[in-house]
């Protein structure tokens, strides 16, 4: 309880989302793995019981953590996923958890498209400068390409607005990996409505959902456990934070 607590008082002083990322990573590849997965339990325990702007600054890092590239070592991954299994603490291992997006089979989203029906088609190389304008249809036009890249440079363009990363966050059917690129944007993840778009959309991997899961206000944590168009691992994930609140 004691290095949860201390964890949390470290975060909430670094402004900077990726400055906090790193100090979390840091953290917890400097202790023990058990002593790190009883601290992550201990913070998400004390978030369904009491709630506070710090628990939920630290969970927020700790998912942005686990789902951006390079920021936790594989090697402490893998320590902390043992320990979490070790200790019982399913709730720590399932966001522990990782899975690489899925594309639709046969689909290649680097391959020439028009923005719209009878345009001419644009090559990838052409649709990233296209991100990075202004102007609001070719913008709106490329909220549905399907490659990444495009989404990524598109999610830190300026002018692109929170409704905007809505149309992509809940368009179905939605592409795994652009699903992903939004989870990944500092930007955007920090946005309540953002999350709970993403982890309401049956598209978005498995392991993102469920590390922000708990993220998300208890009626929206209900409404998670119970809704049968997720993943199974989403809704047992949903289904034992609400048990812990309901302890409270």
């Amino acid at each position: 309880m004691r290095a949860s607590r201390s964890l949390e008082r470290q975060l909430s002083a670094i402004r900077e989302p990726a400055m906090r990322q790193r100090a979390l990573a840091r953290t917890l590849a400097t202790w023990e793995p058990a002593e790190a997965v009883t601290a992550l339990d201990a913070l998400l325990e004390r978030h369904r019981r009491r709630p506070s702007a710090d628990t939920a600054l630290a969970l927020e890092t700790l998912a942005a953590a686990l789902t951006a590239p390079d920021v936790l070592p594989y090697p402490v991954r893998a320590d902390l996923y043992e320990a979490a299994v070790d200790l019982g603490c399913d709730a720590v291992r399932r966001m522990l958890l990782d899975a690489s997006p899925a594309a639709p089979p046969g689909d290649d989203p680097a391959a020439e498209r028009p923005l719209r029906p009878k345009g001419r088609p644009l090559t990838l190389g052409e649709r990233k400068a296209l991100a990075r304008g202004h102007a609001r249809g070719v913008l709106e036009a490329l909220l549905r390409d399907p490659h990444p890249a495009v989404i990524r440079i598109l999610l830190a363009n300026p002018h692109i607005t929170e409704r905007d990363v809505l149309a992509i966050a809940t368009h179905r059917p939605g592409r795994p990996d652009a699903l992903a690129e939004i989870a990944r944007s500092d930007r955007w993840i920090a946005r309540y409505r953002v999350k709970r778009a993403l982890v309401f959309h049956p598209d978005t991997p498995a392991h993102i959902a469920i590390r922000l899961l708990a993220t998300l206000h208890a009626a929206d944590l209900h409404r998670a456990a119970g809704d049968e168009n997720l993943p199974a691992p989403v809704r047992e994930q949903a289904a034992a934070l609400v048990a812990r609140g309901a302890t409270a």
